[in-house]
């Protein structure tokens, strides 16, 4: 009686420790979990090591993260010349993370989007008049859902999307680059693109006259040598990515949105 006992207890203590994973692995799973998210020290050791601020940029939309970004964690960062479109991304990634979710009820409902409804919508990528054509897609974000008579038609972080419509490189004797794009359309919540409009236009400084006026001047004192001016190159056009912009819905249309109720994410 007392065998068959004791064989009945060191099956139950084996049941139980097969069920139960040893305090130490749960607690270093916690610890990596904790480990994972990105930081300030993170992101001061990517910049540091040598990674391109476009990089890290991507890393910190990509991944996981709880950043200082107070005014004194901004201070510091600004301080240790972190790259502006990084501290952006950062102070962004914490801002996402804080918002209330979107939650949807209820059937699908048409609704009349009228002309002129503003979207708020950020870049998503550095345009620059070097290497950019005319007619490249030029990518932006929601900032935030746009609502109408309580019914949500375009959710946070929805794509948009515009053309370019001038690009032209600096050129000799200082002549700035241009670069224009032109709004096309917004991705409703029902998936239809809604259009839109706007137009950023965007100019390099130009160096022209004062160019024309020291080749001049030089020409005059040291013969052809004065030409050498023509080789000085005006600035290139650049909208760095994070620019952020108010379009507008391009005449009246009509979609499918749905209600909405906010809610705190857990």
């Amino acid at each position: 009686m007392r065998k068959a006992i004791a064989l009945l207890m060191v099956a139950v203590l084996s049941t139980l420790a097969v069920a139960s994973p040893p305090m130490q692995t749960v607690q270093t799973q916690e610890t990596a979990a904790t480990a994972s998210e990105l930081n300030n020290k993170d992101v001061l050791a990517m910049l540091r090591s040598g990674l391109s601020a476009e990089i890290v940029v991507a890393k910190i939309k990509a991944a996981p993260a709880k950043f200082d970004t107070s005014r004194a964690g901004l201070t510091e960062l600004k301080s240790l010349n972190v790259p502006d479109s990084v501290i952006l991304a950062m102070v962004e990634k914490s801002t996402v993370a804080t918002q209330p979710a979107t939650i949807f009820t209820g059937p699908p409902v048409d609704v009349k989007v009228p002309d002129g409804t503003e979207i708020e919508i950020q870049l998503t990528n550095t345009l620059s008049g070097k290497t950019a054509k005319v007619g490249d897609v030029v990518d932006f974000t929601v900032l935030r859902p746009v609502e109408v008579n309580g019914v949500t038609i375009i959710d946070r972080n929805a794509s948009g999307r515009a053309r370019v419509s001038t690009a032209k490189k600096s050129g000799r004797w200082g002549r700035a680059g241009k670069l224009e794009w032109v709004m096309q359309d917004v991705q409703s919540i029902d998936g239809t693109r809604v259009p839109a409009r706007f137009t950023k236009r965007e100019l390099g400084d130009s160096k022209g006259g004062t160019v024309a006026v020291a080749a001049v001047a030089t020409t005059v004192l040291l013969g052809p040598l004065g030409l050498l001016w023509g080789l000085k190159k005006g600035q290139q056009a650049i909208i760095p990515a994070g620019n952020r912009y108010s379009v507008f819905v391009h005449g009246d249309t009509t979609i499918k949105g749905r209600a909405s109720a906010t809610a705190s994410t857990p």
